[in-house]
């Protein structure tokens, strides 16, 4: 699969493709595994098979914010925490690489105009900044949220325990789910009511 679909790809692209795995290195794999996440100007994840590491390394990358173009094998069902992802279905079958080829090319050309920022390369990512990160989506969802508000009084943004000093994510999820659930039971526009 790396031979046929991403080195090519790649490579007429103008990019190095680089297998992680395979780098000649004394390092720990692990930190040359992160330091190539948070650095390569494009990342391609192969979910095939399911495998925990390349979920891990997908949320990474996802995290940073950086290019990213996750694929996988056609005949594979994606995840449900990952099937929201614009995701290429590749066929290595001799009839249809070039369209896999077409595909992947397509959805790294939909990077093209992302600039690197020179601050992510050069600066290592702590735990931190993860969960600084996090914790300013998480407060953007609550401010949609709170939005929505001012057009129903069906939710009260009090009813949110939400303590940035102690961030319990999955508290914290399950409250924006079950507003959500709320709005779904109870809709804002009479066109939404069945």
């Amino acid at each position: 699969m790396f031979s046929y679909l991403i080195s090519p790809v790649c490579e007429e692209l103008g990019y190095k493709p680089v297998r992680v795995d395979q780098v000649d290195a004394v390092d720990n794999i692990n930190e040359t595994i992160i330091n190539h996440l948070k650095t390569a100007p494009m990342v391609v994840a192969d979910m095939t098979g399911h495998n925990p590491n390349a979920f891990y390394e997908l949320g990474f990358r996802q995290a940073l914010e950086l290019p990213l173009v996750p694929i996988i094998q056609a005949g594979n069902r994606l995840p449900f925490d990952v099937i929201s992802q614009r995701t290429v279905f590749y066929n290595l079958s001799v009839g249809k690489i070039e369209q896999s080829k077409r595909e992947l090319k397509a959805k790294m050309k939909s990077f093209e105009n992302f600039e690197m920022p020179e601050s992510r390369i050069d600066k290592s990512v702590t735990l931190e900044e993860l969960d600084d990160k996090l914790t300013k989506k998480l407060n953007k969802i609550l401010n949609l949220l709170e939005k929505q508000q001012s057009y129903s009084s069906l939710v009260h943004m009090h009813d949110f325990d939400f303590k940035p000093s102690k961030i319990d994510y999955p508290s914290i999820i399950q409250q924006i789910q079950d507003k959500t659930n709320q709005f779904q039971k109870n809709p804002l526009f009479p066109e939404d009511k069945k």
